[in-house]
This record gives C-alpha cells, structure tokens and sequence, in this order.
C-alpha cells in the first residue's frame, strides 16, 4: 500500500480519478477525501496495474445502456476490463487549503492565516515554545515536477531562524534546492515521519509536538535572553500586525497601542536610532512615509535605482519592526505594486506643514 504522502508526490497537481486514488491507498479513499476536491472533470483513461503496452492506460468506453468499462487496449490483453461506476471516474485534486488547515490543528500551530494562500510554498502558522517567541512553519507539496526556481522559497528564507519547512516525503524537495534551503538555515520534516489518518480521517501527530520539534525549540530557547532583550514590547503569542496602530505624535516619537494598551517610542526604543551619530536610521524615515502615505508607498519608481533604495529601506524596516515586537509576520507585504502596512499607520498629528512632504524625501 502506498501512502498519502508518497501518492503526493507522484500525481501531477495532486490530482487522478478515485479509481486510481482508491488503487494507490489500498482502498483507504473515504479517510483522505477530506483533504481532497472534485476538480470537475473525469478521466479519459484508468491506470494499469502493469502499464507495459501500446494499449496503456485503460481506455474509458461508456456504452449506450449508461454503463461504464474501462478497456485494456493491448491484444491480447495485458490487464482485465474494470466495470466503472460514475464516482469512479471523477477527478479528484488536492485542496492545499483544507490540508493546510487539518495540519496546523494536528501540530498545534498558533497564529494561523486568517485565509491560507494557494503559492508553492506557503506559511500554515507558528510553533510557539514561550509567549512571543517561536518559528513559523511553511508547507509545500512540489507534486512530480517541481519547480526549479528557488523564488518560490524566498518568504520561507527572508525569516530569521529557526523555521520549518513541511514536505509530503524526504525526497519532495530536488536537491538542489534543499541545498539552498540549507545553507539559509531552513530545516526540513517530512509529514510521513509526522502525522498519521485515523480511524475518523484525520490527521493525529505520531509524538507530542514538544518532542517532534525538540531541535527548533531548543534554537528558541536557545536565543531566548539575546531575543527578549530586543524586544521594544513583549506581545502575546497570539498578537497581529493587524492589532496594532504607530502614530506619529512628532517627528522623532510615536505612540504604539496594542489592544486597549498605548506606549510611547522613540526611534532607539525601535532599534531605529543610529550608534555613530545618534540620528534616527533610514528605517525611521520610511516608517514615517508609511504613515504619512496612509500606510501604502509604492514599489516601483520611474528610476531602477530608486527601486532598488525602496526594496532595500522596506526589507530593513520590515527586519526592525518584526525584531521590536516579536511577530514573525512581514509586517509590509508587496500587494498589487505597493508595499502595504498590515498595522495602522498614522501621522495625523504631526504638524500641518510636514504633511505634504514627498515619499521620495522619506526614502532618500
């Protein structure tokens, strides 16, 4: 009997005829079909037990009296004729979202996505091992014919370690790209080492959580004084970018509120505060754009360079305010050609003078 996660890795898109799925899982189809949606379309042909001949794969014949038969083309025949019944010959592909969801339940992952997204690789959620301090977790479910492209990685890479990497088996991920994944300290798991069906068709771990991640924890905790220490404030395990509002109150000082609480910052308080000079970093003055701009400022610019200084100063304030308050999250998400703040920013009480200053001032 093949499993699941091995199926996964063999069927293009996740997806064959639940003839075939039923085949693969050893008749398992009722405990995984959860974790699958009807594509809509029906098969043409049915695998062969033994696909050797030029009349491979079955063909499927339906006949006038409203029977179905899928058809061995070889002569003679290599592998005997199936009696089908509609079901049989639906088309059934994986549902990431739904896979994605019955796993951060079964691996007790917190601050899950209010919606899971459908790219190669994608966050599921977080491990937490004491409040405000964890690592998130990714899945991807490459199929057969993974892309070669390590871009698909590069929201996985751009957080700082530990973070995990969930793949159906071992050999998912081509090697290549595990090396690049390596040398960017992403550890991989392979969900076959992790969870298991039960009786009911869902997803149980194979150990406690607490022994699963023993190695990440220990990189947690391991770093835990040097990450409490950079913390501007210690947020729940639980808290969003989208729970929290930076205004500006003047230029070098902000009031940051977080659920009913308001605190006072400035730039050294946020890590944004030069050692050499004792001025505010660039990092303050495009979190100052953000909030003049109503929190969007734009990716592109009419110059390559200009584009390049935006990208560089958006990663470095991304890199600062995730430091300051703990939440792994990218706090400025590119959407539809912008960077957009998923916090509040504000500057409405700054003086009515500053209002109208450009965003290239803010970027320069």
């Amino acid at each position: 009997m093949m499993t699941f996660w091995k199926a996964l890795d063999m069927l293009a898109d996740g997806a064959t005829d639940r003839q075939e799925w039923t085949q693969l899982l050893d008749g398992d189809f009722g405990h995984i079909r959860p974790m699958l949606r009807s594509t809509g379309s029906t098969a043409s042909s049915i695998a062969c037990p033994s696909p050797a001949g030029e009349g491979c794969p079955r063909r499927v014949v339906h006949h006038d009296d409203g029977s179905i038969r899928a058809i061995c083309g070889d002569s003679p025949k290599a592998c005997d004729d199936l009696h089908l019944t509609k079901e049989d010959i639906l088309v059934y592909g994986l549902d990431r979202v739904a896979l994605a969801r019955r796993l951060a339940d079964a691996l007790d992952l917190s601050i899950q996505p209010a919606r899971f997204d459908r790219r190669p690789v994608f966050r599921i959620g977080s491990h937490d091992v004491f409040a405000g301090r964890g690592f998130p977790v990714f899945l991807t479910v490459p199929g057969p014919f993974p892309s070669e492209d390590a871009a698909q990685f590069d929201d996985l890479i751009s957080h700082p370690s530990p973070k995990l990497l969930l793949a159906p088996t071992k050999t998912s991920i081509p090697a290549h790209l595990a090396a690049v994944l390596n040398r960017n300290g992403v550890s991989r798991l392979a969900l076959e080492d992790l969870v298991v069906f039960d009786d009911r068709g869902r997803l149980l771990p194979l150990q406690p959580t607490t022994v699963m991640f023993a190695g990440l924890r220990a990189q947690v905790a391991g770093g835990a004084a040097d990450a409490a220490s950079n913390l501007a404030w210690a947020l729940p395990t639980d808290a969003r970018w989208e729970e929290i509002r930076i205004s500006f109150v003047a230029d070098e000082v902000v009031n940051v509120s977080f659920r009913g609480e308001t605190r006072r910052f400035e730039p050294d308080g946020l890590g944004m505060k030069s050692a050499k000079n004792g001025k505010p970093k660039a990092a303050w003055a495009y979190l100052k754009a953000f909030a003049m701009e109503g929190g969007r400022l734009p990716v592109h610019h009419a110059k390559s360079t200009d584009t390049s200084k935006h990208q560089k100063q958006k990663q470095a304030l991304s890199k600062m305010l995730r430091t300051a308050f703990g939440i792994a999250d990218d706090p400025l998400p590119t959407v539809a050609g912008e960077y957009v703040a998923r916090f509040v920013a504000n500057a409405d009480d700054l003086q009515q003078g500053k209002l109208g200053q450009s965003r290239r001032k803010f970027a320069n």
